[in-house]
This record gives C-alpha cells, structure tokens and sequence, in this order.
C-alpha cells in the first residue's frame, strides 16, 4: 500500500507545503476542538490523511493532498454560498461583498474577544487559508506534471 518509487515526499516543494499547511490547520481544529464547526473537522479529517500520506510516503500522496485540498475548497465554498443566502434581497455579488465587509468587523471581534491568537486564527481561516490551499492545489498539480514530464522524456 506504501510502496513508493522516487524520492520521499519531504523532498518536495508540495509534500513539505502540503504537511505544514495541514499541519497548522490540524493544530487549529485540535486547540479550539469543542468550538469548531463541523466542516473545519470534515476537512481537518481529510488534511490528516493528506500529513500521514507525505509522511509515511503513500505512493499517492499528490492525490490525496489533492483531495484533502478540494474537500477545504469546497466546504468553503458551500459556507460562503450559504452565508450570502442569507440576504435574500441583495445580488449574490452584492451579498459576496456584505459577507466579507462584515468578516473584518467579526475579526475585529475575534482580537476584542479571544485575544491576538484568536484574531490571527480568524485571519487565517478566513482570509490566507483559502489562498494557500489553492496555492498547494496549482503547486501539486505543477509538480505531478513535471513529473511526468521528465518519465517521458527518460
């Protein structure tokens, strides 16, 4: 099952990214545990099977990083959907543009309520999550590609 050809994961620009991100989102759903949602643990689920497929270099590493990322994406997408859903009377551009005026004031709140790592927590899940997962999906496809650009080519 963990047969594997190559070099080990860690060797690799999206098998290190891959186990940070995940990582750090992980430590999230594990400091905040009683008050996360339900997503953050369906998706935490997902990125610790990607952290344990990089490390125990899982010969399909890259596709379950792939998987553990568009799992993220679109939970995330659902929430954003369902939470602009909620002002019935605005365009969903309009409501896209509300939600996230009024994520910085909740931001606002999380630094008054929860302190600098509450805040910085909802930062990162709101805003540089979402960034860095798409980013770990372009960095894994692009590296998967080269790689198999260079077994043709050998």
């Amino acid at each position: 099952m963990s047969k594997s050809y190559g070099k080990h994961p860690l060797t690799s620009v999206p098998g290190v990214f891959a186990l940070a991100l995940w990582s750090v989102y992980l430590l999230y759903a594990a400091l905040y545990y009683p008050d996360v949602l339900t997503s953050v643990l369906i998706a935490g689920f997902f990125g610790l099977i990607a952290c344990l497929a990089v490390v125990l270099n899982f010969t399909y590493w890259r596709s379950m990083v792939l998987l553990a990322s568009s799992i993220y994406l679109l939970l995330y997408v659902i929430r954003i959907v369902r939470m602009t859903a909620i002002a019935k009377h605005l365009s969903f551009l309009s409501a896209l543009s509300f939600y996230y005026s009024v994520s910085w004031r909740v931001a606002a709140g999380a630094f008054e309520e929860k302190g600098l790592m509450g805040g910085l927590t909802h930062g990162f899940l709101e805003y540089v999550m979402p960034v860095l997962v798409v980013a770990l999906i372009l960095v894994t496809l692009i590296s998967s590609r080269r790689k198999l650009g260079d077994g043709r080519t050998s």
